[in-house]
């Protein structure tokens, strides 16, 4: 490979090159139709990489060969070509460019291409918009905006992972996240759960602990001076397999030569507060039912009881005695002898115990440039407080980007960005410590404020010691700190051998350290003696870029553009986690306090060598194709099948030009197809037999167990997985058809695509006898489909001087299958809790579970014995996490200087597992259990029950009342067919609309500006979740138990909730 490489840069180095002698040339660029100048243009010698950008006032200056012609783009106008002809001054009027159809947008490994050449779809989004979204994860401020792109949050807690799919999800257990590119490198966007082993077989699915934050979190919305989101395979291919799910492609901000320096300070404030819980009970107490009769049982009775069947708060009293557990006192029946007229209080534990979060940025940044170099120079501060106590995240970033024309037709670029970012975490989800769980299932008779602790040390919670803890015991002491220190950094070098041909290196480096300690103290519920975890991971990612263009335009209609090059990827984590328990006492989180420590290691290392080449023929602009193809050589698959070759092929027809049908009306249209493969390489050490250290799982020590050596003991067995030294990659297929189109003169725009990608030889984990010594075997077996339509329309409904009003709406309608998994494997379950299944012929992470019975004609089938529906003995469907369809509605209105833009987010469908709902009616504390009083008659009919046992239906309708809960002594709906028991009745209705974001902007005009010491100011309101409309029961149903780490997609259970907020920017330029 190095004989190849040294091969190229001598064949690059023996080009003559015979330039013409050079001139300085200056100007200014005004737009055409109001004459104002226009800073940030793009002013390119045609041919090459050389170029540079006009200042604030719209001046450039450039040293240029006196036959060059340059390049005059900026994105809403079109691009104007002008040959030097030995001139030094050149002033340039650029004209508006409604249709868009000149954009430049970049493209895999960095390409820039024309959009119009283009036969795939691509989408742009507004970095303004990400930046005004109020987000402080980037994944996150992507919802809403692309066609084909579904994001889905963690919840609100401050750093927060969100996930990110692309025309969804094409592995069955492998990575379905997109590759994140900045500036031309491939950025780590991995979550690691806390709780997640170092060794492959061990995972929690991120359904406990804490939530950790995706790695993309790091990326300062701030610096993104533009985003591109690649979908399919003929976009993507140059990317190999590490795009084998789309490519989100980040282009930061950048100096500009020949400028002044240029000051730009931003603020940002805003408050967080909760925008959606479950609909909480507040009149029954604790208790349950005794010989029928609803009976009061607290800590405070000596009672552990969990649920609240017990009497109205109401017909309580407070006694004249004093009670640890209440500050107001004994609480007693109205009948005891000790009772005052004082009734106890009623207490809304969720909603008091929620406080205001907040958010405050600060950013700044320097840029500018000589004749030769540009610099830019940014810090960035992110201040978040959580909607929790004691929960917080901070972010700080340096970014050092600066380029410089060495000599002539050689530029280096050297850019670095230093990010440090953490904080406070609280536990979350199936955790008997987690906030939420604690929180919600607490009595409304028991008040989780009057405090959490008592002197001895124990807790104070509703059910008495450290059964459930009380969310104030978990956030003060059951804390995750982390902190991550990143460096991102890259060297370019660029020469322009020839006018026809461009050279580019470039190394990038992407590393970090991730430092986690976890608290347990002692006496919480999940680890009574005490534990704490140091955890620390890290990850370095390096990547190296070859590429050699080629641009000869052989006749006046007939263009060839070509690129050819190399790519080497290295990816290194190392993860060493210490566990230890039994902590010497309350508070003191130090290892060597702790009287068992366990300690365990991995280390994960792969390579990637890829070869890889691009070829663009463009006619007349009316007919385009593009050939590309990359061939991989992954270290995960054995040497037999570590090289796969992927090719992709797109064509463009411009119709409007060939048939000259383009008018005032119809202005524009373009048909386009492509055809492509990428896929999948294995995960790290499952083609060979790996053993771990041994350990032994007792249920009551941490998820993980004790893990040898244990009392000077050391121990090893086989993982549970068996090697398969005949794995190969997958790969994924994708045909895609559509049409762009653009009518009155460009102000409406319409892009239509239709997508068809299946995914066959799907690397599918099966289970094996235990005989073999192991458990599982990874076998390229499962096959998925994903097809869709996507579209993205676009209007200038009000166009004058004055006034003017804009729309952008997306459209998304996906359906996938599993068409496969592997002989005698009917399904899968990837969730924590056994519900949701990649199963054969249904669609990705169907809910499975238990049901009603039901005859020929949907009717549930009852019991007449008690008027109780009958459970069907078989499990079947029940959810489909899915959305039917999704929009994405942007308005945005200006008016001299005031910018106002609101996105309406639409989801249809999408089943949520509203497990917290089956738990805290089981509880007795969901609001729906108010009614436990009332008769009731199902809807069906009666059924037979046999001799045998079997259910048969009858004609016969229900008419048998029953009481809904509380006094039949439990046996009746609530309690019955809460909890999980029946899955049924879990699945919710996920579908939503929501003001997704809104800003309102004013930027000062130029005659204020003259009194102030500033070149341009601007202030704005912003808004995030501003309303939320959705009959789901329980909290924002866009929030996702597992996070991003894992493909499980619409879990609730003890979730924490999700965030609305408010807030005020000012941005000052000096």
């Amino acid at each position: 490979m190095k004989k190849i490489l040294l091969l190229c840069f001598a064949v690059v180095l023996s080009i003559p090159v015979a330039w013409a002698q050079e001139r300085v040339v200056s100007g200014k660029v005004t737009s055409e139709e109001d004459g104002s100048t226009l800073p940030g243009v793009n002013v390119l010698v045609k041919g090459t990489t050389t170029g540079t950008i006009t200042d604030f006032d719209g001046n450039y200056k450039i040293t240029v060969p006196d036959e060059a012609e340059l390049l005059f783009s900026f994105i809403g106008f079109l691009t104007e070509e002008v040959p030097v002809s030995g001139r030094s001054v050149i002033d340039v009027s650029l004209t508006t460019d409604i249709t868009q159809l000149s954009e430049v947008v970049v493209t895999a490994a960095g390409i820039e291409a024309n959009k119009r050449e283009l036969g795939y779809s691509i989408q742009n989004v507004n970095a303004d918009e990400v930046k005004n979204s109020g987000e402080n994860n980037f994944v996150a401020a992507l919802s809403g905006k692309v066609a084909g792109v579904q994001v889905t949050s963690s919840g609100g807690a401050p750093g927060a992972a969100a996930q990110i799919r692309i025309r969804g999800n094409k592995s069955v257990q492998g990575s379905n996240g997109p590759l994140f590119v900045v500036d031309g490198i491939p950025i780590d966007n991995s979550t690691f759960n806390t709780f997640d082993s170092p060794e492959d077989d061990v995972s929690s699915l991120g359904s406990g602990g804490v939530t950790n934050s995706n790695r993309a979190i790091d990326i300062n919305p701030e610096d993104v001076a533009s985003l591109t989101v690649l979908k399919g395979p003929a976009a993507t291919v140059l990317y190999g397999i590490r795009a084998a799910n789309g490519a989100v492609v980040i282009t930061t901000k950048k100096g500009s030569r020949n400028s002044a320096a240029k000051v730009k300070y931003s603020f940002g404030y805003s408050i967080d507060k909760v925008n959606k819980l479950p609909d909480l009970q507040t009149e029954y107490a604790q208790g349950s039912v005794q010989g029928g009769v609803p009976t009061f049982q607290a800590a405070m009775t000596g009672s552990t009881q969990s649920q609240s069947w017990g009497p109205l708060i109401s017909s309580l009293r407070y006694a004249n005695e004093s009670s640890v557990w209440d500050p107001n006192g004994l609480i007693v029946t109205a009948s005891d002898p000790r009772a005052t007229n004082r009734v106890p209080n009623s207490y809304n534990n969720a909603e008091d115990f929620f406080e205001n979060g907040s958010n405050m940025t600060h950013d700044l940044s320097v840029s500018g440039g000589t004749e030769k170099t540009s610099y830019f120079f940014s810090v960035g501060r992110l201040d978040q407080t959580g909607i929790m106590p004691n929960s917080d995240f901070a972010r700080t970033s340096f970014r050092a980007t600066t380029s410089a024309e060495l000599f002539t037709n050689f530029t280096a670029t050297l850019s670095a960005n230093y990010i440090q970012s953490g904080g406070k975490r609280v536990q979350n989800g199936s955790n008997t410590s987690g906030v939420m769980l604690g929180l919600l299932r607490t009595s409304p008779s028991f008040d989780n404020s009057a405090g959490y602790i008592f002197e001895d040390g124990s807790q104070r919670a509703y059910r008495g010691g450290s059964i459930y803890d009380n969310p104030y015991f978990t956030v003060n002491k059951n804390f995750t700190t982390d902190e991550v220190n990143r460096i991102i950094g890259y060297t370019q070098l660029s020469y322009d051998a020839a006018p026809w041909l461009n050279v580019t290196y470039r190394l990038g480096v992407d590393t970090y350290g991730d430092d986690r300690i976890f608290r347990n103290d002692v006496n919480s519920s999940s680890v009574p003696v005490g534990q704490v975890i140091n955890m620390t991971i890290r990850s370095k990612d390096i990547n190296s870029d070859f590429l050699m263009t080629f641009k000869r335009q052989f006749s006046e209609k007939f263009d060839f553009n070509a690129t050819v090059g190399h790519n080497y990827y290295k990816k290194d984590i190392h993860i060493n986690r210490i566990d230890g328990q039994g902590l010497a006492s309350p508070g003191f989180f130090n290892i060597a306090s702790a009287t068992a420590v366990n300690v365990s290691e991995g280390v994960t290392r792969r390579e990637l060598y890829g070869l890889f080449g691009t070829v663009t023929l463009n006619y007349d602009n009316q007919f385009f194709l593009n050939l590309s193809g990359r061939n991989d050589w992954s270290s995960t698959l054995p040497e037999e099948n570590n090289s796969f070759f992927y090719p992709a092929a797109s064509v463009g027809w411009d119709f409007t030009q060939t048939f000259g049908v383009s008018s005032s009306f119809f202005s524009y249209g373009k048909l386009r197809a492509s055809w492509g493969q990428v896929g999948n390489d294995a995960p790290f050490a499952v083609t060979n037999n790996g053993f771990v250290q041994s350990r032994v799982r007792d249920g009551w020590t941490t998820p993980q167990g004790v893990i040898f050596p244990a009392l000077g003991i050391n121990a090893f067995n086989p993982n549970s997985l068996l090697g398969n030294n005949e794995l190969k990659a997958e790969t994924t297929t994708t045909i895609e058809f559509g049409t762009d189109l653009q009518f009155f003169d460009g102000r409406i725009g319409l892009d239509l695509t239709y997508f068809n990608a299946t995914t066959t030889d799907a690397i599918l984990n099966i289970t094996i006898p235990s005989a073999s010594g192991w458990q599982q075997r990874a076998v390229n077996s499962a096959e998925l489909t994903n097809k869709g339509i996507e579209a993205a329309l676009t209007a200038s409904i009000i166009d004058n001087n004055a006034f003017t009003y804009d729309v952008a709406l997306n459209f998304t309608r996906i359906r996938n299958k599993v068409e496969k998994l592997a002989e005698g494997i009917p399904f899968i379950t990837i969730d924590p809790f056994g519900t949701q299944r990649i199963a054969e012929g249904e669609p990705f992470g169907i809910f499975f579970g238990s049901r009603f019975l039901r005859d020929e004609n949907g009717q549930m089938v009852i019991n007449p014995d008690d008027g109780m529906p009958f459970e069907d003995s078989t499990q079947g469907i029940v959810g489909d996490p899915n959305p039917d369809f999704q929009i994405g509605f942007r308005n945005t209105f200006s008016y001299k200087g005031i910018t106002l833009s609101f996105l309406l987010d639409i989801r249809e469908g999408g089943d949520v597992y509203n497990g917290t709902k089956g738990v805290l009616n089981n509880f007795g504390v969901g609001e729906e259990t108010l009614d436990r009083n009332e008769r009731v008659i199902f809807p069906g009919v009666l059924g037979e029950v046999g001799t045998d046992g079997s259910i048969t239906p009858t004609a016969t309708p229900n008419n048998i009342e029953v009481v809904k809960g509380g006094t039949d002594g439990g046996t009746n709906y609530y309690q019955n067919y809460g909890f999980v028991n029946l899955t049924e009745l879990t699945i919710e209705d996920g579908s939503w609309i929501r003001m997704r974001d809104v800003s309102l902007n004013y930027n000062l005009p130029s005659s204020a500006l003259s009194k102030l010491p500033f070149s341009a100011v601007s202030v704005g309101l912003t808004a995030r979740n501003l309303f939320l409309i959705t009959d789901y029961t329980g909290i924002d149903p866009e929030t996702n138990l597992t996070g991003d780490s894992s493909n499980v997609i619409g879990y609730d259970y003890f979730n924490n909730p999700n965030t609305k907020s408010y807030g005020v920017n000012v941005n000052l330029t000096f």
